[in-house]
């Protein structure tokens, strides 16, 4: 669209004798001010709020700006590079910097919404509310927090087995250097479920000298357990190729299908969305 608006302003704008008719169309109809190689002409630099006096006059454009409750968009300020160095904004730039997503245009919303961001995706689900229950932002507020608390039932349940993991890796993954390196701690655990005979005491003078006599048992034990742990990462990655949702992306989708049992007037994808942008806490 872009390179199309170029050639169409440098075509009928400039005096070029190559004609189209569809080109013409879009430069009589479209509002979009020229590219900023068409402001050029003869070093002499146009307005930047330019807008082609036959875009503002067709029949085409009035009927627009009838059915509009927007007005122009794309006329926004916005900082050019005509001058040459490092250009910096004006006042009029500055004071029209947005502070809130609510102040977002709805497609720049939506696309950052699908990047990922969590607010985003919260802002589209308010505006989907706006319009499925034809109220105001702020109603649409109160809705959200309803939807905001049925999101939170049985959390408690659902981070169990995250939690479980945490404190399994952590433990394990800090009692090792004690099992390993400690001399006391190493005899009671060889007595307590190993019982291998005890080197002689010159042979556990020093900490690396405990730990060759422990990775008699440790070395099977840890080597087992890393073999498994992968085994079992490749097991989850193979079943994401496959579709197959591991135990994370069940609980989403369970998530969404108990939100949307409870407001199924909402679009799913968007209840969906939201689920994923809502810390488990």
């Amino acid at each position: 669209m872009i390179s199309m608006r170029s050639a169409v302003s440098r075509t009928l704008l400039c005096g070029r004798r190559t004609h189209n008719s569809g080109a013409a169309f879009f430069q009589a109809n479209l509002p979009f001010p020229p590219s900023s190689s068409d402001t050029q002409d003869n070093n002499k630099i146009y307005n930047t709020n330019f807008v082609p006096i036959r875009n503002l006059t067709s029949p085409a454009y009035k009927r627009y700006l009838k059915n509009s409750k927007h007005g122009i968009k794309g006329t926004k300020p916005s900082i050019h590079a005509y001058p040459s160095g490092i250009q910096v904004p004006s006042l009029k730039v500055a004071r029209d910097l947005g502070k809130s997503f609510s102040e977002i245009d709805n497609e720049p919303l939506v696309v950052i919404a699908e990047m990922g961001n969590d607010r985003a995706r919260e802002e589209v689900l308010k505006r989907h509310i706006m319009a499925i229950e034809s109220i105001n932002y702020e109603q649409a507020g109160k809705i959200m927090e309803q939807i905001a608390a049925k999101n939170k039932e049985g959390l408690f349940l659902y981070k169990i087995p995250y939690q479980l993991g945490i404190l399994v890796a952590g433990t394990t993954g800090f009692i090792v250097f004690p099992m390993v390196f400690d001399l006391e701690f190493a005899k009671w655990f060889n007595s307590a479920f190993v019982t291998m005979d005890i080197p002689q005491p010159d042979d556990l003078e020093t900490y690396l000298e405990t730990g060759i006599w422990t990775w008699n048992w440790m070395e099977p034990l840890m080597g087992t357990l890393t073999y498994t742990l992968v085994c079992l990462q490749l097991m989850r990655q193979q079943m994401i190729h496959l579709g197959i949702k591991p135990f994370t992306n069940y609980l989403l989708s369970h998530r969404t299908e108990k939100l949307r049992a409870a407001f199924p007037q909402y679009d799913r994808d968007l209840l969906h969305n939201y689920v994923k942008a809502q810390k488990m806490k």
